[in-house]
């Protein structure tokens, strides 16, 4: 959603950015260089989505920004914060300008926007809606009024609290690192406190709709509960730049050069960060068996979360890419509702097979290593050798060696066994090291 005119702006050129890159786009020279056509045509139909996507957004803007819009119907309590916002853009009123009505400063408004209004008092959503000179018209309907519809509204379809992992979750910190609403005063129990969590940081078509790749039986609830935990992360986090998935070419360049390096692994998460992707490094839960996750925060930033529980260095690079592959190709195929990983696990699903060519593809050409005998050495000065020729990480061919294989007895000394909990907790980007799992 554009809120802004920068943001507008900003929408507009990108797509006339995607516009002319389409133009531009050759199937042909790009399979000629080793990309597999799968990946190629995923591509081809990402960069046609995004730019309906965007070209979208700029409509909806325009027609708000244009003063034709006179009523704006929430269908939900949850959806109220998105309408106030298109009701200052249908006011043609900056967020300053709102904040000079309300006496209030621009950050406040901007804070409330960013959140959707969640985290604002209903006194407050009132003298906003004042502030804009339209009515709020509500109705209410007969159903059980209870403490959890009141703290979890976005928790619907027969959803059961009692089954999320309460005592985990608090063991783990997570509860009390929650920042609850204004509304929600008084002592609360730790299960109450479990729903308000996941009902403000994933609501719960997302237990329904997500994407779920998976060799082994998985808890919804504790995969709820582990999105929950990422969306929570990640809103702490400040992105400065956009994504620009016309981009991918260069980030994988850099990407490339980072697998080299002894702390390439820490790198990889600034450098993703500078390319508005948010990547969290966060253990999974009891019965979930995830190696990965790709999903989107706020409407618009991709979040790429990894658990770090194959503890290898090919382990990390395969599924970072698995989950870039996600971002680059399938934004509006599936990257809101989430994706969720295990490594090993059967590739059923088209969106998960592109994903896996892109992230074999993606520092080595299919073409390239058709062509290479490496594939099928013992021998692991080869393996280094190869990886040294074609620039880069040891572990990440010796990782594809065993993958192909099926066989994981194999290079045991080159994939990086045991390094990354330990590169990523001194870094500070892994909490509760020595916590099983």
């Amino acid at each position: 959603m554009i809120t802004n005119e920068r943001q507008y702006k900003i929408t507009k050129n990108e797509a006339e950015r995607f516009k002319a890159a389409l133009q531009d786009f050759k199937e042909i020279d790009l399979i000629k260089q080793g990309l597999d056509p799968v990946i190629v045509i995923a591509q081809r139909n990402s960069l046609e989505q995004q730019l309906k996507d965007l070209q979208a957004q700029v409509a909806d803007y325009e027609k708000l920004r244009s003063g034709r819009v006179k009523r704006l119907f929430p269908t939900s309590i949850g959806e109220i914060g998105e309408t106030l916002i298109e009701a200052r853009i249908a006011r043609n009123l900056s967020q300053r300008e709102l904040a000079d009505r309300l006496g209030m400063k621009e950050q406040q408004i901007q804070r409330y926007e960013h959140d959707r209004y969640l985290t604002a008092n209903l006194t407050r959503v009132a003298e906003v809606a004042d502030a804009l000179q339209f009515d709020l018209v509500a109705f209410f309907e007969s159903r059980t009024d209870s403490l959890l519809e009141r703290i979890a509204p976005n928790l619907k379809d027969g959803l059961d609290v009692s089954k999320l992992p309460v005592k985990e979750m608090k063991k783990r910190g997570w509860l009390s690192q929650m920042r609850l609403p204004e509304h929600l005063t008084g002592p609360l129990s730790d299960m109450d406190l479990a729903a308000a969590f996941v009902s403000q940081a994933a609501s719960s078509h997302a237990l329904h709709k997500q994407h779920v790749r998976s060799g082994s039986k998985q808890d919804p609830y504790a995969l709820l509960a582990w999105r929950a935990r990422l969306m929570q992360r990640a809103k702490s986090l400040e992105i400065a730049n956009p994504i620009r998935p016309l981009e991918t070419q260069s980030l994988l360049r850099s990407l490339i050069g980072l697998s080299t390096k002894k702390n390439g692994p820490v790198e990889t998460i600034e450098l993703l960060r500078q390319h508005g992707i948010i990547l969290i490094i966060e253990r999974h839960l009891p019965s979930t068996h995830l190696d990965g996750a790709a999903m989107m925060v706020n409407g618009d930033t991709p979040i790429i979360g990894l658990t770090l529980r194959h503890n290898r260095l090919d382990n990390f690079w395969f599924t970072l890419l698995h989950e870039l592959g996600h971002v680059f190709l399938h934004r509006d195929q599936g990257l809101r509702e989430g994706f969720f990983d295990e490594e090993g696990a059967p590739s059923v699903d088209k969106l998960e097979k592109e994903a896996d060519s892109f992230a074999e593809s993606a520092f080595i050409t299919g073409e390239v290593w058709a062509k290479s005998f490496v594939r099928f050495t013992r021998d692991k000065n080869q393996v280094i050798e190869f990886a040294k020729n074609h620039g880069v990480s040891s572990a990440i061919v010796a990782g594809r060696i065993r993958r192909e294989r099926k066989d994981y007895t194999i290079f045991g000394e080159l994939v990086g066994q045991g390094e990354l909990r330990k590169m990523m907790s001194s870094a500070g980007y892994l909490e509760n090291l020595d916590a099983e799992g």
